[in-house]
């Protein structure tokens, strides 16, 4: 009797040191991710520091591209210890892509003609990374709402409304990294069947996300949109029109104080059009903001601005002067 007892004793402790380490587990989490076990941000309180600061503030985008990696790394680590928390799954999801953008398909945009095998390459690395950071979303969504994922990636457009209902304002933020991951994959390969034929998905992801938070990082989503809408084959749900009016909301939301946005439309509406002068107007709109005006996002404005810079330098690369 005195061993059951003894025996009763020891499973409780353990027990209460599992409970405690998972507990400690899921703080660190909290901490690590801002952002609880069920993904749910965490608000901040006020007067605190903004660690993101250290990262979003910065304007030198070298030293972010330099210890980006082990950033990511470190984030995917903590989310195998722990893969029950949300939060951590779905930072590292955005860690991947933020380094898919930043540190692979943004200096390889920049690579000349001769070094096309080498960009291609890249391009190939920046999409596994994206798809990547997409999955880690999608296990999140899938272990709320099993079949979620298999809905997303399909063609069945009441399926992928029926999936999409689910979110909610809470859900805004993985919404744009999965949506936005998925249509920036698909940029870098058109010509990928599969990512063509399951487009609808992430395009009803980002349009859900802004009817819940319209003004999400200075327009961002509509920023999303309006590229994919304006380029997208209209059998496969683009949509000149509604690129444009997505353009202006971004423009709104912003206040022209976005860089990013002004290249969208240089990019995605003038040089389609083959409109120099408004491509060479929107750059220099976008080279004139200050990148000191916010300083919270103060690294994605020199980031703009470089690329808007190496844009306005290659002009001739896009237009014929006859």
């Amino acid at each position: 009797m005195k061993n059951c007892v003894k025996v009763f004793a020891l499973l409780a402790l353990c027990s209460c040191l599992l409970s405690c380490k998972s507990m400690i587990a899921n703080k660190l989490g909290d901490a690590a991710a801002g952002s609880n076990k069920n993904g749910v941000a965490i608000p901040k309180k006020a007067g605190s520091p903004d660690m993101m600061m250290a990262f979003m503030g910065e304007k030198d985008p070298q030293i972010i591209a330099e210890v980006l990696p082990m950033i990511v790394k470190t984030y995917e680590i903590l989310a195998l210890q722990n893969p029950k928390h949300q939060g951590l799954q779905i930072m590292a999801g955005q860690l991947n892509v933020m380094y898919g953008n930043l540190c692979v398909q943004t200096p390889a945009e920049s690579l000349p003609i001769a070094e096309l095998q080498k960009q291609v390459s890249e391009f190939n690395r920046a999409k596994y990374h994206y798809l990547k950071g997409r999955q880690y979303i999608l296990d999140v969504f899938e272990s709320r709402w099993p079949g979620f994922e298999k809905a997303f990636l399909s063609s069945d457009a009441e399926a992928i409304k029926a999936a999409v209902s689910k979110l909610t304002k809470n859900d805004v933020n993985a919404a744009y990294w999965a949506g936005g991951a998925s249509l920036i994959a698909w940029s870098l390969d058109p010509l990928d069947v599969d990512a063509l034929s399951s487009i609808q998905g992430p395009v009803a992801l980002l349009e859900k996300a802004a009817s819940f938070e319209p003004g999400y990082s200075n327009g961002a989503i509509w920023d999303a949109l309006c590229q994919f809408y304006t380029a997208a084959p209209v059998d496969f749900g683009g949509d000149y029109e509604r690129g444009l009016e997505c353009y202006k909301k971004a423009l709104d939301i912003s206040g022209g104080k976005a860089p990013g946005i002004y290249i969208t439309y240089a990019q995605s509406v003038c040089k389609p059009a083959g409109d120099r002068d408004g491509f060479v107007d929107s750059l220099n709109k976008a080279l004139a903001i200050n990148p000191d005006d916010d300083p919270s996002s103060r690294l994605m404005c020199v980031l703009n601005q470089q690329k808007a810079q190496w844009l306005l330098d290659h002009v001739d690369d896009y237009f014929v002067v006859w």
